[in-house]
């Protein structure tokens, strides 16, 4: 037995950016919000989609999302352009940074008390607005989750405004909007959505329809992300992979997150590392440590990499998969050691200390990932 859902409506394909302005005609939503990401501002396809929206409602109040690292401060600094205004909804535009600060704006409207008084889960007392959520980056799967992270700058951890209420209403994936994302952008989000994927895939609250949606999103965006890294212009690679880490999200939404994305935290909080990137970083060394503890769950990914190509020796398979990915993180110039961010032996203590905070990600490993864990990948690659 078990449980799957899922309560986005999701638009996707070449050209569903069109179907914003008939999602705001069709709910009668007069007064909207838009949080765009700042990099986006020259790029025309953004601009036709504002001037399209302008044309649609009779009060279009935008804002920009300048930070890579949303932080509760942030969410204060922007505050005040949205109070008062009487919105009916909040638009997002973006990568998962831009569409966290539209959910966390959607929050924060109506919600009167510090931005930090909501982390955490349905912590919200008054009505959420309504977000619809259009992603430029493939990978984050912030488009159709109930949650929004923020690092609370004070005490350097990233913890979220989460809740049902936060979840998007509509999410419109259009790969074309993906062309404006910068090359490192792309990587990150990419690999951010084969930590979903894998990690989903492996966890222990993981069931026949997750390992089902993770093996294909996962294989997707093998299969095409190292191309679209060649050629930005390929729009078909690019929905490739925008489907692949749409597929791989609903797999992470309905089973859990482990060791590489826990990991991560501390390592974007503490020195500014992309999530993707992070959790990339973390990854192999999570999968090796698991197959050496007897975990072949890996296979099952190797397969839908290889499909007719098993050798019908599930430990092979599995090391086999992890080869695949170390070839994949070659061709993307994944970083290999923590030492060119600034993390020194003498963070390790912090580091474990902060990853340990996050207990509920670790406890979804086969096996235990706990201090001595985390200490021996650190030695790795510090």
């Amino acid at each position: 037995m078990f449980e799957f859902y899922f309560n986005t409506k999701v638009i996707f394909g070449i050209g569903s950016r069109s179907s914003l302005t008939g999602i705001i005609s069709g709910n009668k939503w007069r007064r909207i919000g838009v949080v765009v990401d700042a990099n986006l501002g020259g790029a025309q396809i953004i601009n036709n989609l504002l001037d399209d929206l302008e044309g649609t409602t009779s009060f279009l109040l935008k804002a920009h999302c300048r930070i890579s690292e949303p932080t509760y401060n942030s969410l204060e600094e922007m505050r005040p352009s949205f109070s008062g205004q009487h919105l009916d909804a909040i638009v997002g535009i973006g990568g998962g940074s831009a569409l966290d600060m539209a959910k966390g704006m959607a929050v924060l409207v109506n919600n009167p008390k510090p931005a930090i008084h909501y982390r955490g889960f349905d912590k919200m007392t008054e009505p959420v607005l309504p977000v619809v959520a259009m992603a430029t980056t493939a990978g984050t799967g912030s488009e159709i989750t109930p949650n929004a992270s923020f690092i609370d700058s004070v005490e350097k951890r990233k913890l979220g405004i989460n809740g049902e209420a936060v979840r998007p209403r509509y999410a419109l994936l259009d790969p074309e909007l993906t062309l404006s994302c910068p090359r490192r952008a792309t990587i990150s989000a990419g690999v951010d959505s084969i930590v979903h994927g894998v990690e989903a895939f492996a966890a222990k609250k993981s069931n026949p329809m997750v390992r089902m949606f993770a093996k294909e999103g996962v294989t997707r965006v093998f299969q095409n992300l190292a191309q679209v890294v060649k050629d930005p212009e390929n729009v078909t690679c690019r929905e490739q992979v925008m489907y692949g880490a749409f597929l791989s999200a609903i797999a992470l939404m309905n089973s859990g997150t482990g060791p590489a994305a826990a990991m991560s935290y501390p390592l974007g909080t503490n020195y500014g590392v992309p999530h993707g990137i992070a959790g990339g970083i973390f990854l192999p060394h999570v999968i090796r440590h698991n197959i050496e503890q007897g975990c072949y769950k890996y296979s099952g990914l190797y397969d839908g990499l290889h499909p007719g190509d098993s050798t019908g020796d599930d430990e092979d398979n599995a090391r086999r998969f992890l080869e695949e990915m170390s070839r994949l993180w070659e061709e993307l110039s994944m970083p290999n050691d923590l030492a060119q961010f600034g993390v020194g032996r003498e963070a390790i203590s912090v580091f474990i200390k902060q990853t340990m905070e996050l207990k509920a990600a670790l406890d979804q490993n086969p096996f235990p990932f706990y201090e001595k864990e985390i200490e021996d990948v650190l030695d790795q690659l510090v």
